[in-house]
């Protein structure tokens, strides 16, 4: 018999299929109203310290993480899953997990972390692919990361509008921002039928 008092609380989030329209990409990169991912730091009972923006186009998919209070070690995981398998309870080939940071770690401010189980992986994307623009002042710190569709296994936005997603933003001994799912609750970096999903639109 299960004792309610061991299952964990969750967060009001988890009763909901989130999924954001997230626009195309033509022309220059500008960090817009339109392309800012809605918080659900309220939601996750989080602190809200960071503003996340992203468009795509067939090339790549461009992420602005901007975050205003700075700590040592600060760093911003995003999640993909480029076929959005929700029926999947484990990472799957099209599974991505990337990190990157605003100051240069062996030579690198990104790379590839996808762990998988089994045999049904791809090959970790070369971090000298992926793009990282940083900003940053003793306060704050914006990076631009542009990865592209080399580096996204499966990634097909023709064929499939649709990408599951979700981020984690961390600090050093402070807590962290996620969207949609929080790792408090769950080991979200090994389940991607949780994370948010995005609808490619846009294109003309």
């Amino acid at each position: 018999m299960t004792i309610f008092e061991e299952i964990p609380a969750l967060s009001p989030v988890q009763f909901f299929a989130l999924l954001w329209d997230c626009p195309y990409l033509k022309g220059e990169w500008r960090a817009t109203a339109e392309r800012r991912i809605p918080s659900t730091a309220e939601l996750l009972g989080e602190d809200e310290f960071a503003d996340l923006y992203m468009a795509w186009n067939e090339q790549k998919i461009i992420v602005e993480v901007q975050v205003r209070h700075r700590s040592a070690g600060d760093s911003v995981e995003l999640f993909f899953d480029t076929r959005d398998l929700k029926t999947k309870a484990h990472v799957s080939k099209f599974c991505h997990h990337f990190i990157f940071s605003p100051d240069e770690k062996e030579g690198f401010f990104g790379r590839e972390l996808t762990r998988f189980r089994g045999e049904d992986i791809h090959r970790l994307a070369d971090p000298k692919e992926l793009i990282t623009l940083p900003e940053s002042d003793d306060h704050s710190y914006a990076l631009r990361i542009e990865i592209p569709a080399v580096c996204l296994h499966g990634y097909d936005p023709i064929q499939f509008q649709r990408l599951g997603f979700t981020y984690r933003i961390n600090r050093a001994n402070l807590p962290s921002q996620h969207f949609a799912v929080t790792s408090e609750e769950f080991a979200i970096e090994q389940q991607p039928s949780l994370w948010a999903t995005l609808k490619l639109v846009g294109k003309k």
